[in-house]
């Protein structure tokens, strides 16, 4: 093999397994690793050659590299029942779809598609709870929410029961740091974001109740927006229902 080529293979396979460790490569970690691969071409189509190839997007955002698994990747994403196990008191598919609806409604507070660099720092566990529910009853104000249902392939019956049945609870000392489960509206939502944390996607401040995204939680919606073929989908319906 020639000396050029197994060099930039070295170079690209260090940076990709340093990221799959789940190590920081950019300017203040990993310094040597992300200048290779942001000053040599070769090394950085190689990088996201092997990326493509194991199913795998990877983001340059703020000097620093992300990798995120694709849609559909089977070994590193998670399945329906991955989550399940994954996230505490979390036990069946309505709980589930949920959650996906709280991370859904929590991105369209922070990024609207008209303006993808956010003015909002972070956002605070009752608002969210607020806006979910919101959004919840924009989808039973209208006249067939099981066509909407059927067309999205996501069951928003359901979870709104689940959602609606929830009590309300009051956010303050009382709850506790350690507050979690799904009990009421405050600690279901609390519950999804300790996951969003511990996937790195947010920082949470208990003391004052607040979530705060992280920078791969900014590249990956960033350019998520960016693919305009992600725009007519169903995070951009939960979008629109802030206005119905």
């Amino acid at each position: 093999m020639n000396a050029g080529i197994r060099d930039i293979l070295d170079s690209s396979f260090d940076i990709f397994n340093a990221l799959l460790e789940g190590q920081d490569v950019g300017q203040v970690k990993n310094r040597d690793l992300y200048e290779r691969y942001r000053y040599n071409p070769d090394i950085e189509e190689m990088v996201q050659y092997i990326a493509g190839k194991m199913g795998m997007e990877l983001y340059n955002y703020n000097e620093k590299l992300f990798l995120s698994p694709g849609t559909g990747n089977r070994l590193f994403g998670y399945s329906n029942d991955d989550l399940k196990r994954k996230i505490p008191y979390i036990t069946r598919n309505d709980e589930l779809f949920l959650g996906y609806f709280i991370i859904m409604t929590f991105i369209t507070m922070f990024y609207k598609e008209s303006g993808i660099d956010t003015p909002i720092n972070y956002i605070r566990f009752s608002n969210l709870v607020e806006e979910v529910t919101n959004r919840f009853e924009a989808l039973i104000n209208m006249e067939d929410v099981e066509a909407v249902s059927h067309e999205y392939q996501f069951n928003f019956a359901d979870i709104c029961k689940v959602w609606m049945v929830l009590p309300d609870a009051r956010e303050d000392a009382q709850l506790g740091v350690q507050q979690r489960g799904k009990n009421d509206k405050i600690s279901f939502v609390r519950n999804i974001c300790y996951f969003l944390q511990e996937e790195d996607l947010v920082v949470l401040d208990n003391d004052r109740n607040l979530a705060f995204p992280t920078d791969r939680f900014k590249a990956i919606i960033y350019f998520y927006y960016e693919d305009r073929d992600n725009k007519n989908d169903i995070l951009t319906f939960v979008n629109e229902l802030e206005e119905k």
